[in-house]
């Protein structure tokens, strides 16, 4: 784990190896072939920056994580790590632990949280006493779950986010002005009409879980190590994974409509495996330029390997000119790496360009946490499953906003 002073240094790394990557470049002029060896150099460059940027994603703070954060209701975004020591931590990790019989009455105060399932039919705890069906998760015990969601996808934090305390449907108005302007009159004549055609994307709200996570008694019991951080990490993988891959690729019946589902197809590729310096132009310029000055690219990692291996008629790497002011940046846009992302492969939509805040994502009130204490008894195991009810779609009434490049 990278402490703040490292992740400082870290960073200065990766702002170095940019420098030097962009110095060979700007040795050989345009047309001019780049020897084997200064090849080899650019690429080890490029490849160094990608880690270090990992690791500063993986161990530091960063913007996705206060962006995370203020999705669950969560710690503040203006602080930079959440402190675990305020009483609903200490009361909510006892009772992942030990259970609620195990609580003081104030912490059981802080805990009694009715967790309200599926609209009115509320689960029955196995502790047999306490809230019926789960425990809201305090603000700041939400960090190990948040870092858990952080590492799924790329898409979430560059999302409009909308926090709701009911699960009943949510209509978003969307409409589309992009071809409506105003009009010069002159004194005393009559002002023709310019009426706005509204419509709506209704959000709803699926209820995810988790499933069971199953941990023996001897390891909670013997544990040298935070085990309510560690139960929070599980769960959080579990509910991550699916949530992103709906938000990206979701078919929209029954569960979230994912941004690729949603978005129209603003350049097909000649090739089904392979696209083009040009076909980046083109998708790039489909989106309606109050759009493209805030965009962002989304691809997965094998498509953007793919991209930084293209090369002209002198075999130069055309990064170097597509990347603009750093190699994590495409024709002067910044790049967002999905897993979920489909690859590059017929039919497919391998790549993404524009406004990804105009895809929403609806978080109803937060996760929830049920401890299942007499389920697995026989087996001296403990089980654990979180709940979280979220829906998300892309609210974008003109189609101009976000464009895919479509495979052949």
């Amino acid at each position: 784990m990278l402490i703040p002073q490292h992740i400082a240094a870290y960073r200065e790394k990766r702002a170095q190896c940019i420098a030097q990557a962009r110095s060979i470049l700007s040795q050989y002029p345009k047309g001019t072939k780049i020897p084997d060896a200064e090849e080899a150099q650019f690429d080890r460059l490029l490849n160094e920056a990608d880690l270090i940027e990992q690791e500063i994603r993986i161990s530091g703070v960063t913007p996705e994580h206060a962006r995370l954060v203020s999705m669950f209701d969560s710690a503040s975004a203006g602080s930079n790590r959440p402190q675990l020591v305020g009483p609903e931590v200490r009361a909510f990790h006892k009772f992942l632990k030990h259970g609620i019989e195990a609580l003081s009455q104030d912490e059981r105060a802080v805990m009694l949280q009715p967790f309200d399932v599926s609209g009115g039919i509320q689960a029955a705890q196995s502790t047999g006493s306490g809230g019926s069906g789960g425990y809201a998760v305090p603000n700041d015990a939400m960090h190990p779950l948040i870092e858990a969601m952080k590492q799924i996808g790329g898409v979430l934090p560059y999302c409009s986010i909308i926090s709701s305390d009911t699960g009943a449907d949510l209509p978003i108005p969307t409409d589309n002005e992009t071809a409506i302007e105003g009009e010069i009159v002159t004194e005393n004549s009559q002002h023709n009409e310019g009426d706005v055609t509204l419509s709506q994307v209704v959000l709803q709200s699926f209820l995810y879980s988790s499933k069971i996570v199953r941990v023996s008694v001897q390891l909670m019991d013997d544990a040298g190590f935070n085990f309510g951080d560690y139960v929070m990490k599980k769960l959080g993988l579990r509910v991550g994974r699916i949530t992103a891959k709906h938000w990206v690729v979701g078919s929209g019946a029954s569960q979230p409509r994912g941004i690729v589902t949603a978005s129209s197809v603003g350049k097909t590729a000649a090739s089904a495996t392979a696209v083009t310096y040009d076909e980046l132009v083109d998708v790039m310029h489909s989106v309606d330029p109050i759009y493209r000055a805030k965009g962002t690219w989304l691809m997965s990692d094998t498509t953007y390997a793919a991209l930084r291996k293209l090369k002209d008629g002198q075999n130069r790497a055309l990064y170097g000119e597509m990347a603009g002011s750093a190699p994590d940046m495409l024709l002067g846009r910044p790049i967002a790496i999905d897993p979920n992302m489909p690859s590059m492969t017929a039919g497919q939509k391998s790549i993404l360009f524009g406004h990804l805040s105009s895809y929403y994502v609806r978080i109803v009130k937060g996760p929830r946490v049920m401890r299942l204490q007499e389920r697995y008894a026989e087996f001296a195991q403990l089980g654990f499953m979180a709940f979280l009810r979220a829906d998300g779609d892309l609210v974008d009434g003109g189609g101009g906003a976000v464009k895919a490049l479509q495979q052949a």
